[in-house]
């Protein structure tokens, strides 16, 4: 495969070994055809080996592999979790992604950066209420989605070998993730908890549970404090918008959707080539990779617009939270999280330079570096 033969919107990537997608029309092919999957398809007898056993503890591979696993049992798990993260659960939870919005911006210190003393702890707690984690489990919760978020980059730079250390504290915080699922699988309350509770009857064991709530955290978190960086530095570009924003002018969620369609947390969207076809236009083996250009898709209809005037396009059409048969289990949650947080933000008397915002593109990741401001006295 080489670039001479590409058909129009395809784009081989001979440095990474992988096909990129740049059109929307290609894009959607490559989300519906059943030839190219979201993940590894492996037989009933790998996915023995792949389990840990029920009281071990996966090594750092096979956590991250349970990831990317599609068995039998991938449609109706997928099918039962759509159920919960509707726009409709996400606003039942609009009262306490608030509460806990207000709560962080109450105590932000006078000077900081706003990645590391607000966006991360609203944020990482709100995902926790969410999902129906008791408070009390936060903190150590919290460094359990440090670590998984830490090594998954990791895993993103191929790094394979991890040093003692590492391998310790991973063990450690997988047993504990793993008898926090059960204990919230006995006895906890909410939607994400009730639906688990069936999913967790379609294998012998809960650690595809466990590492379903950790996909959930890196999945989740990360992203939504790349957006929300974003989002802060275009909104302070125009020195009106905070006010706009604060005033009700301007609509938070409509603000940060725009950003997240032109400059989206991640990169690509990866697919993988299962049986030989030529859906798009060109023959693709197994084990092809397929990396959707998340960027170049959505803004090949509808070129960048000011963010103050919002998403032009409906948000199902915004590669980033879905098109076609890309489902963000949590889009609803993050639109509604982002925007809760930019709007409990602008309440306060932020002063923010733009140009020190730093936010780096790390392999697939934008990753936020700093987000420094200070509080004005308020008159």
């Amino acid at each position: 495969m080489n670039a001479p033969t590409m058909p129009p919107g395809l784009r081989w990537d001979d440095t990474r070994s992988r096909l990129k997608v740049l059109t929307p029309e290609l894009a959607d092919i490559a989300l519906r055809d059943p030839h190219i999957i979201t993940g590894v398809d492996r037989s009933k007898e790998s996915m023995a080996r792949l389990m840990p056993a029920e009281d071990g503890a996966p090594t750092i591979v096979q956590f991250f592999e349970l990831w990317y696993t599609v068995n039998d049992n991938y449609t109706p798990f997928n099918t039962e979790l759509r159920k919960v993260f509707t726009a409709r659960s996400a606003a039942e939870c609009a009262d306490r992604f608030t509460a806990l919005a207000a709560r962080h911006a109450a105590a932000l210190p006078a000077r900081g950066d706003l990645a590391r003393d607000y966006f991360g702890p609203y944020l990482t707690t709100s995902t926790f209420a969410m999902l129906g984690v008791p408070e009390g489990d936060w903190p150590n919760l919290t460094k359990v989605a440090k670590l998984v978020i830490h090594l998954f980059k990791q895993q993103l730079l191929g790094v394979t070998e991890h040093s003692a250390a590492e391998v310790r504290a991973f063990e450690t915080v997988m047993r504990y993730l793993k008898s926090l699922t059960d204990r919230l699988l006995a006895d906890g309350s909410s939607p994400f908890l009730d639906a688990a509770r069936t999913l967790s009857t379609m294998d012998t064991g809960t650690w595809p549970i466990a590492a379903l709530v950790g996909q959930l955290l890196m999945a989740g978190i990360e992203p939504m404090i790349t957006a929300s960086a974003v989002a802060v530095r275009e909104i302070w570009r125009d020195p009106a918008l905070p006010g706009r924003l604060r005033d009700g002018d301007a609509d938070a969620g409509q603000v940060a959707e725009e950003v997240m369609r032109q400059q989206p947390p991640f990169g690509n969207i990866f697919r993988f080539v299962r049986e030989p076809c030529d859906c798009l236009g060109v023959r693709l083996d197994p084990g092809t990779v397929v990396a959707i250009d998340t960027a170049a898709v959505n803004l090949a209809e509808a070129p960048a617009a000011d963010p103050a005037h919002g998403c032009p396009v409906r948000p199902s059409a915004v590669l980033t939270f879905g098109r076609g048969t890309h489902y963000c289990l949590g889009a609803n949650s993050a639109r509604l999280q982002v925007a809760t947080g930019l709007r409990e933000l602008v309440r306060r008397p932020v002063a923010l330079d733009p140009s020190a915002v730093r936010i780096d593109t790390h392999n697939n990741l934008k990753e936020v570096r700093a987000v420094p401001y200070t509080l004005q006295e308020e008159s």
